[in-house]
């Protein structure tokens, strides 16, 4: 692989998603940097912006630590994290015959409201009163910045990342099986 193909392969890893190059030469060379090296180009819709390329693992490629208990090579997901997924998925995911991704944009309150209890109060004002919201709200800049949720928009919308096409079938499957008891209102 050329230096100038390994760096078109870090810009598209750093970057996540990719415009498509003009340049059939440069796509080509992206696709042969990405298979050198076990990855794949996945061909992106998202439902509000251009089509980009994400680099994902390779079809058959078992990710080290797969299947073994704690191997000590990555962090687990807190339990306000994995809530914030659950309840992200299932509001952006309105028909669990498609694909989860692209979905549909969810407002943020609303997914708030799908993991924060209804009777949970504030007893002071000002700043207090995000208390109960504040775990969440940083769980969503932490699915942000690993991709399962699309970068902030300044909108107060929720949108499922990039992360989230390259699930494998069979985990989409067993969400799919799982949809009723993901975290949502009772609109929801």
């Amino acid at each position: 692989m050329s230096d100038d193909d390994a760096y078109l392969l870090a810009r598209a890893r750093a970057l996540r998603v990719v415009p498509v190059p003009d340049e059939p030469d440069v796509l080509q060379r992206l696709g042969r940097a990405a298979e050198a090296v076990e990855r794949r180009l996945i061909a992106l819709a998202p439902a509000d912006g251009e089509a980009g390329l994400l680099v994902a693992w390779g079809q058959d490629v078992e990710l080290a630590g797969a299947g073994q208990e704690r191997c000590g090579t990555h962090r687990e997901a807190s339990p306000s994290v994995l809530l914030m997924l659950g309840a992200c998925l299932r509001a952006c995911w309105t028909d669990v015959e498609q694909a989860p991704y692209p979905g549909t944009a969810a407002a943020e309150e609303d997914v708030l409201a799908a993991v924060v209890p209804p009777d949970a109060v504030t007893v002071r004002a000002g700043i207090a009163q995000y208390a109960p919201t504040a775990p969440y709200r940083k769980a969503l800049r932490v699915l942000r910045a690993c991709g399962y949720l699309a970068a902030d928009a300044g909108d107060s919308m929720v949108r499922l990342g990039p992360v989230v096409a390259v699930w494998p079938a069979r985990d989409v499957e067993e969400l799919r099986r799982g949809y009723a008891c993901l975290p949502h209102t009772e609109e929801g």
